[in-house]
């Protein structure tokens, strides 16, 4: 009987020894497999991060962008070129819009047309100027940066002197015709049209307005 009950007593103290220690292993297997899933979560930040960086590089356009307009932005003296030089182009327009009226009236009068004709002709003259001064006056990097602006309204100049040598051609005659002047000013008006909207194109583009 003595020695079963001491048996029974050692075998107690075996569990209680044992199974505790066994527990506190499995927590700590526990553990390491928190620190699995913690680690696993720091993985999962590097997309975000690879993310932002995209994010980035996606606004690099916009900026090159403004930095373009910033290298065309006009000064104080340039912006008032350009507004004297679309002031003069309104003058041009306006001149040939008025010799195209009255040359397409019932009875035309070719003198009245030479006097116009003349008027037209100084007009003209001081718009070339004043766009020959806001020409002189661009920086490189401007020039490169308007190139097609500049390229079209000397295309635009080229045009409205010939359409001024057909004025001059028939009112140079003894008896012009005064179909003939009429249609050569409207041709003039439109050229002077698309010339101004070539000067406002400009204004925005170089952060004058109009």
């Amino acid at each position: 009987m003595k020695t079963r009950l001491l048996s029974l007593v050692m075998a107690m103290a075996f569990c209680a020894t044992f199974l505790p220690a066994q527990g506190r292993g499995g927590g700590g297997s526990g553990g390491s497999g928190g620190m699995q899933r913690g680690g696993s979560g720091s993985q999962g930040q590097t997309p975000g991060m690879g993310r932002g960086d995209m994010r980035g590089q996606s606004r690099t356009p916009v900026g090159q962008t403004q930095q373009d307009r910033d290298r065309i932005r006009a000064t104080d003296q340039q912006r008032d070129r350009l507004r004297t030089c679309d002031q003069t182009a309104q003058q041009v327009r306006s001149q040939a819009r008025q010799m195209a009226r009255d040359a397409g009236g019932s009875k035309f009068n070719a003198e009245q047309s030479r006097q116009q004709r003349d008027q037209l002709r100084d007009r003209i003259q001081t718009m070339q100027q004043d766009h020959e001064q806001l020409m002189t006056g661009l920086s490189a990097e401007q020039r490169e940066g308007l190139q097609n602006r500049i390229q079209t309204m000397d295309q635009v100049r080229e045009r409205v002197n010939t359409q001024m040598q057909q004025v001059d051609a028939e009112l140079n005659q003894d008896n012009p015709n005064g179909k003939l002047v009429r249609q050569h000013a409207r041709e003039m008006e439109q050229s002077m049209k698309e010339w101004q909207k070539e000067y406002r194109k400009m204004q925005t583009e170089m952060g004058a307005g109009v």
